[in-house]
């Protein structure tokens, strides 16, 4: 588990061979407790920095090929599990390990809603994937549609595997005047630095 520039902010990664990139879990220890977002498997090292600096409240999952760690999480540390309410069906037996369901920011738990703010972004492989910006930081985490094969660029799902690229475009573009400081992958590395040029240059 690394430190980033952010702070608060820690990643971690497990490198998918099949694919040249790495697969990323965070760990924000925010205002509101500390959150896990799309969390990969953690050492007991891990675990225990975790607890050392407060443990975890809420785990974070945007889509159902994201559930990854969080159900074995959730009982290292009884965090509450978060998922978007259109992923219920795609999550199949796995739902049973959600404890409480989103569609944006007003469905969040009070303290959680004020420090995260929720963007529905259509036409990926998920009906809608959240793009979460983790305010007090100016970082934007994105899941699946938005990726980086090559350090320090970024570049979206191909084509055959979005609903409707078009659409796609147009959620993204949504965001443009976001105040951007990072933009953060569940997939490939995320943009610490020359944030805002990377995600325009995608646009």
């Amino acid at each position: 588990m690394k430190i980033t520039k952010l702070e608060g902010l820690h990643v971690w990664h497990e490198f998918q061979a099949d694919r040249g990139i790495d697969f990323n879990g965070y760990f924000w220890k925010s205002s509101a407790g500390g959150v896990l977002i799309d969390p990969m498997p953690l050492t007991k090292d891990e675990i225990q920095k975790i607890q050392d600096a407060g443990g975890v409240r809420w785990i974070l999952v945007t889509n159902a090929e994201h559930l990854r760690a969080a159900p074995a999480l959730k009982d290292v540390f009884g965090a509450s599990v978060l998922a978007p309410s259109q992923e219920m069906g795609r999550l199949g037996e796995g739902a049973a390990h959600i404890d409480a369901w989103f569609e944006g920011q007003s469905d969040l738990p009070g303290d959680l809603g004020e420090c995260l703010a929720v963007y529905p972004l259509r036409g990926g492989k998920s009906p809608v994937e959240p793009a979460l910006y983790l305010k007090p930081l100016q970082a934007l985490y994105f899941a699946d549609v938005v990726r980086s094969h090559v350090s320090g660029a970024l570049r979206l799902l191909p084509d055959e595997k979005l609903a409707d690229p078009k659409l796609v475009a147009e959620s993204l573009r949504a965001l443009a005047d976001l105040p951007l400081e990072a933009v953060l992958l569940g997939d490939g590395d995320s943009i610490y630095n020359g944030a805002r040029e990377a995600f325009g240059t995608l646009l």
